[in-house]
C-alpha cells in the first residue's frame, strides 16, 4: 500500500509540474533517477522543484525540463535569445557533453536536494563557476573529439581500401 501512495504522490508531482493545477506554493518533490548530476545531486535523492519559466532562470541554476515524456534536471550553462524565443545550453554535471533546448521546455527550477539518508534538504545554489566549467568541459570534449571524427571520415570515404594508403598503380 505504501508503494501505491508513493506512486500517487509522484503522479501528483508530475501533473503539477507539467501543467495541471498546482495551487500550493510548496515545492514539488521528485526523485532523481539518474547519475547525470553527480556529485551535487545523488541518485535516489529527492529534488525540490519550484515551478517557473526559463526567463527567470540564470546560468548555473539546475533547471527541470521536459524531453518527450521524461523530466530531466540539468545545469543551465548558457541562455541566448529573447524571452519569446529562448535557447538554453544545458549539461548534466557528470556528463561529457551538453545540448541545446528551447525555453518553453523548462518547467521548473531545482531549489533544494534531500539526500536519501534522511538529511534535511540542502539548498541548491546558482553557481556561475560550475556553468563556466561545464561550458569549458563541453568545448574541450568537442575539440578533442574532432581529430577522431576527421580520421574516421577520411578513411570511410575511401572506396574499398581497408589496408590503408596505397603507393600507386601496380606494374
Amino acid at each position: 500500500m505504501d508503494s501505491n501512495k508513493q506512486r500517487e504522490q509522484l503522479l501528483d508531482s508530475w501533473l503539477a509540474l507539467t501543467g495541471e493545477d498546482h495551487t500550493s506554493e510548496d515545492p514539488i518533490r521528485l526523485p532523481m533517477l539518474s547519475g547525470s548530476m553527480l556529485p551535487h545531486i545523488p541518485v535516489q535523492s529527492v529534488i525540490h522543484i519550484k515551478k517557473t519559466k526559463a526567463r527567470y532562470c540564470r546560468p548555473g541554476d539546475v533547471v527541470v525540463y521536459r524531453v518527450g515524456d521524461r523530466l530531466v534536471a540539468h545545469r543551465m550553462l548558457l541562455r541566448l535569445g529573447w524571452p519569446s524565443a529562448l535557447h538554453i545550453f544545458e549539461k548534466g554535471d557528470a556528463n561529457d557533453r551538453g545540448s541545446w533546448i528551447r525555453g518553453h521546455q523548462v518547467l521548473g527550477l531545482a531549489m533544494a536536494v534531500e539526500l536519501k539518508d534522511g538529511e534535511p534538504a540542502q539548498p541548491l545554489r546558482c553557481d556561475p563557476n560550475l556553468a563556466f566549467a561545464g561550458l569549458w568541459a563541453d568545448f574541450l570534449h568537442r575539440v578533442l573529439a574532432f581529430p577522431r571524427r576527421l580520421k574516421r571520415w577520411i578513411f570511410s570515404s575511401r572506396s574499398g581500401s581497408d589496408s590503408g594508403p596505397q603507393s600507386g598503380p601496380e606494374k
